[in-house]
């Protein structure tokens, strides 16, 4: 099940990370990572499937290699943002917004895998995560990041609905991974939020740095 959950979707995010950090290009890091996990499940697929090893063979293709291309895309577009952040920023900063974003997201994975995907948990996780929302955005001046944390902790969050869902055997564990289609709408009160975090946070220091003497 945490296989399931956590290594399948992890481990392309992170081939394609990988790859971008070895060869700089999206394209490469994206194709290589496409073939790769797109020939596994050609592989895996065609023992499976009852329409004969042609027809699971194309099925593994296309959707390994489709859906990890996705991933891995979104692996070497978030280490781009990182040395972009680390650059306008400063490392300290970047670094501050990305990992308190990934504890939240596991912490948050994690709470509601052992809460079987209670609503109220994930309506007060998604109210913390508008609040550090603010609060990063105000303190380091980060927007990218910050949304791009928030994004990374959403989809935590659905998959850990999504384990518990398969833990304990219900028969509605296919419908729960649905909930992965209420990311995007749930994004928008994130960048609004990130917006207005940045700016005040910019309006602070402006202020600060206009009332030093001298």
């Amino acid at each position: 099940m945490l296989y399931l959950v956590v290594v399948e979707p992890l481990l392309p995010l992170l081939v394609g990370a990988g790859l971008f950090m070895l060869t700089r290009s999206h394209l490469i890091a994206v194709g290589l990572s496409a073939l790769g996990f797109g020939a596994w499940g050609a592989l895996y697929f065609s023992r499976l499937s009852l329409d004969g090893p042609l027809s699971g063979a194309l099925y593994g293709l296309g959707s390994e290699g489709f859906t990890s291309g996705l991933a891995a895309f979104a692996g070497s577009g978030y280490v781009r943002l990182i040395a972009a952040e680390a650059r306008r920023l400063g490392t300290e900063r970047a670094a501050i917004v990305h990992a308190v974003g990934i504890a939240f997201a596991a912490t948050a994975f994690v709470l509601l895998l052992v809460t079987n995907g209670s609503d109220k948990v994930g309506l007060g996780l998604y109210l913390v995560l508008l609040a550090w929302s603010l609060g990063a955005a105000v303190a380091t001046g980060s927007f990218g990041g910050v949304v791009a944390m928030a994004a990374f902790a959403l989809v935590a969050m659905v998959h850990g609905i999504w384990g518990a869902a398969l833990a304990t055997g219900s028969r509605d564990a296919g419908q729960a991974y649905i909930a992965m289609f209420y990311v995007p709408p749930l994004l928008v009160p994130v960048l609004a939020t990130a917006a207005f975090g940045r700016w005040l946070g910019s309006s602070l220091r402006a202020r600060r740095s206009h009332e030093r003497p001298g």
